[in-house]
C-alpha cells in the first residue's frame, strides 16, 4: 500500500442496465431496470450497474447463479431508519457480488447524504451484504463501505435484532476480496467470514467499527487466506480475530502480517476483551511484521479457546502504548494455557516501546479518538525503528485470487514492520 488514503463523496451522473423483480406482489418490491427509475432499485438484481447514484429503501437481491457488477463511480445510498430489518434494507447475495472501482473512481455502500456524518456511526441504517451459502464471489475493490449495522432477522447467521454484519460471507467454497477499500462508521463487526472460503484482506483501512462490541474482520470456520497491509483505527474490540478449528469444514488458517493497529479494543465493554489480533478456537497462521500502537491488548492467543498455537509462528511486531496499562497487556497474563503458562510472550526480534516514528501522527493521541484526519501519514520516518526490521521468510496462502474478472496480486511481506514502510 502505498499511501494513506480514504475517499470522499463522490456523486454521478449516468444510465443503468440491470435485472430487477418485476412482480409488484414480491415483498422485496418491483420495477427498475428502465433509466426513467434511475435512483431508486429494488428487488433481484444482476448484470451491470452503471455509474450514479442510486437510492435503496427496500432490500437488494442477487440470485443464485447471478452476478451483479458495479461500475466505478456507482454510489449505493441507502435510505432506512435502523430500527427494523424492514426499514434497513441490505444487499442479500446468493450469486456474486463484483464491485471494483478505481483510486479516482470509487464505489460507495453509504447512506443518503442527510445521513452521511460520523454522529451516527452506530445507527445501522442499512443491513450490510449478507453473503449466502450460496453465494460463489463477493469482490469489493476500491471501494467505501459505511453506516451499517442495522437489525436482523432471525436467521442461522443471526438471532432477531442483532447488528448485521458490514460484509457476512458464507460460503466455504467461495471467494471474498477486500482490495484498497474502506470500511468506517458501523455498528458492530466489518467483515465475517463464517464458514468462509478463500479470502484476501489486504491494502484496506478499517475506523471507528463497532460501538461497544464488534471486530474490524471476525472469522470463522473454514476461512483461508491473508490479512495484510491493512490500516486497523479505533475498532471496538479487535483489528482482527481468526477462530476456528475446523467443525466440518477446512481449519481457518489466516496469515496476518504488515498491518497497523491503532487505538483498538477501548471501546469493548465486556473486561479482558479487545485488542489487536486476537486467535483463537483452533485458527493458525503467520503473524509478523504488525504495528501495535496504544491498543488494549497485544497478540493475543486465547487460553479459554486456545488457537493451534504450535503453528502459530509469530515475530517482528513493534508495540507502543503511552499508557502504562496498555504496555503491561502487550502480551496478556490472563491468556494462559491450562497449566498457567502464558501463551504470548516477548519475541526476539519485537520492538518494544520505543516510539514508531509515523511521518504525520502524535502517538500521544487519545486512545479514544475514532475518526481519521486525512493530514495524517502513517508512512515511517526515515530512520524510524521498524524499516528494515521486517521478517520476509514466508509467503502468503495465496499469490493472486480471481472472481467475477478481476485479479489480485497478494503483496508478500515485507522488510519494514507495519502497512506502509517508509516514504
Amino acid at each position: 500500500m502505498n499511501k494513506f488514503t480514504f475517499f470522499a463523496t463522490a456523486c454521478f451522473a449516468a444510465t443503468v442496465m440491470f435485472t430487477a423483480c418485476n412482480n409488484d406482489d414480491d415483498d422485496n418490491g418491483g420495477g427498475g431496470g428502465t433509466p426513467a427509475d434511475l435512483g431508486d432499485i429494488h428487488g433481484e438484481v444482476s448484470g451491470t450497474l452503471e455509474a450514479g447514484t442510486y437510492r435503496i429503501t427496500r432490500d437488494l437481491i442477487i440470485p443464485e447463479g447471478e452476478t451483479w457488477t458495479l461500475e466505478p463511480g456507482v454510489i449505493l445510498a441507502f435510505d432506512g431508519d435502523g430500527l427494523s430489518p424492514e426499514t434497513s434494507p441490505e444487499i442479500t447475495v446468493f450469486g456474486s457480488l463484483i464491485a471494483a472501482g478505481t483510486e479516482d473512481s470509487p464505489i460507495m455502500f453509504t447512506v443518503t447524504e442527510d445521513k452521511r456524518d460520523p454522529s451516527n456511526a452506530y445507527e445501522g441504517f442499512w443491513g450490510g451484504i449478507q453473503g449466502q451459502a450460496s453465494a460463489q464471489a463477493i469482490v469489493l475493490q476500491h471501494c467505501i463501505l459505511e453506516y451499517s449495522g442495522g437489525p436482523a432477522r432471525q436467521s442461522d447467521a443471526y438471532d432477531a435484532g442483532d447488528p448485521r454484519y458490514s460484509l457476512l460471507f458464507l460460503n466455504p467454497e467461495g471467494t471474498l476480496i477486500f482490495d484498497h477499500s474502506t470500511l468506517r462508521n458501523i455498528a458492530d463487526d466489518g467483515i465475517r467470514p463464517d464458514g468462509g472460503g478463500r479470502m484476501a484482506i489486504i491494502n484496506s483501512v478499517f475506523y471507528n467499527t463497532g460501538e461497544t462490541g464488534g471486530e474490524g474482520v471476525n472469522i470463522k470456520d473454514g476461512s483461508v487466506g491473508d490479512i495484510a497491509y491493512n490500516l486497523f483505527y479505533s475498532v471496538a474490540t479487535n483489528g482482527s480475530k481468526p477462530a476456528g478449528e475446523g467443525d466440518g469444514v477446512v481449519q481457518t488458517h489466516i496469515n496476518t502480517y504488515n498491518n497497523t493497529f491503532i487505538n483498538c479494543g477501548h471501546r469493548r465493554v465486556q473486561a479482558g476483551r479487545g485488542g489487536s489480533i486476537n486467535y483463537e478456537q483452533g485458527a493458525r497462521g503467520d503473524v509478523y511484521n504488525n504495528l501495535i500502537v496504544n491498543c488494549r491488548f497485544g497478540l493475543r492467543f486465547r487460553g479459554d479457546r486456545l488457537p493451534d498455537i504450535d503453528n502459530i509462528p509469530y515475530n517482528n511486531q513493534h508495540y507502543y502504548a503511552y499508557d502504562a496499562t496498555d504496555q503491561d497487556n502487550f502480551w496478556p497474563s490472563t491468556d494462559v494455557d491450562e497449566d498457567g503458562n502464558r501463551l504470548t510472550e516477548e519475541q526476539d526480534a519485537d520492538i518494544i516501546q520505543i516510539d514508531p516514528m509515523f511521518v504525520n501522527y502524535d502517538v500521544n493521541t487519545d486512545r479514544m479518538t475514532n475518526q481519521l484526519d486525512d493530514a495524517w501519514d502513517f508512512h515511517l520516518s526515515p530512520g524510524a525503528p521498524g524499516v528494515g526490521a521486517g521478517y520476509t521468510g514466508f509467503s502468503p496462502y495465496f499469490t493472486t485470487l480471481s472472481a467475477g474478472g478481476v485479479t489480485v496480486t497478494i503483496p508478500g511481506p515485507s522488510d519494514y514492520i507495519g502497512a506502509f514502510g517508509a516514504n
